[in-house]
């Protein structure tokens, strides 16, 4: 298989547009001994597009605040489960989202969306 096609656009809105997400695998808040998201909670899951049938590994993180809570996802392009489970095993929350080496897509509360890189 291969990633997500929303990876290879220049704009992040085209490639939020372009992805219309299916759950493969949910991976929960915790997994190999680390949190699988930042902030308070959280979780990973595996998704494929339905549009082009590649694969998306989603972080999502919720910071509890004082009066509002904020919403992060991090959408990382991924070739495989495998790809996808090798990740979760080697990064927590905070890691992935600091040493992935490739742009990936972010949002906040759903209404911001912007690429990492």
């Amino acid at each position: 298989m291969s990633k997500c096609i929303a990876f290879d656009m220049k704009s992040a809105f085209d490639a939020w547009d372009h992805m219309k997400l299916e759950t493969v695998e949910n991976y929960g808040g915790r997994a190999y001994g680390h949190y699988l998201h930042t902030w308070d909670d959280g979780e990973r899951i595996l998704a494929r597009c339905k549009n082009c049938g590649g694969y998306i590994l989603i972080q999502s993180s919720e910071f509890h605040g004082m009066e509002d809570d904020d919403y992060y996802g991090d959408y990382f392009p991924v070739d495989s489960p495998e790809e996808a489970d090798e990740l979760n095993r080697k990064y927590d929350g905070w890691e992935i989202e600091t040493e992935f080496p490739d742009r990936y897509l972010m949002t906040q509360n759903l209404c911001v969306i912007y690429w990492s890189k």
